[in-house]
């Protein structure tokens, strides 16, 4: 019973916080908000008994990729002057139906599909055993893939960095900043 309402809770939380991103007019405010969403998909898997999973979500999307984003955000762009322009009625429009279009194929979708009840005996693995999993260096190991992610996130923060120092020519006589 409490789970429930825990559960919808976060749904309502992740969902408001998912239309803050989209309807955010300043990048910097979306970015907060994304990382609003993410930590509430976290707390879905607690509820999930998935503590693992929780805090790897936390730990690279919300803890790597959105303060990615954030200082890209901040080093790249004026944030505070930054602004999105309002979206014309027919997009707008455009947007409604497409989502309506989704709504229905989601609903036949979930309407078609004879969900079963998990197995009784299927064993939650233990965060000792994701470790051991995620560390080690034989067939199943995933040490490899491990590694890459995160010299793509190195490489994706010194592409940043070097996007933010290049300098720009002035526009239509302004000063140079230093």
């Amino acid at each position: 019973m409490m789970a429930n309402v825990f559960f919808y809770i976060l749904a309502a939380f992740i969902l408001y916080s998912a239309l803050f991103v989209v309807s955010a007019h300043n990048l910097f405010r979306s970015a907060i908000g994304l990382i609003a969403v993410l930590l509430g998909v976290a707390g879905m898997y607690l509820l999930m008994d998935a503590q693992f999973l929780s805090a790897v979500q936390i730990m690279v999307y919300v803890g790597g990729i959105v303060v990615l984003i954030v200082f890209v955000v901040l080093l790249v762009a004026d944030v505070t002057e930054k602004t999105f322009q309002k979206a014309d009625r027919w997009r707008k429009l455009s947007a409604g139906f497409v989502l309506a279009v989704f709504f229905g194929i989601t609903v036949w979708a979930l309407d078609s599909h004879s969900f079963t009840s998990a197995s009784q005996n299927a064993q939650a693995a233990s965060v000792k055993d994701y470790g051991r999993a995620l560390l080690s260096t034989e067939k199943e190991g995933f040490i490899l893939p491990f590694e890459v992610i995160s010299l793509v996130l190195v490489a994706a923060l010194i592409g940043a960095i070097t996007i933010a120092g290049q300098t720009q020519a002035p526009v239509n006589g302004q000063k140079e900043l230093p």
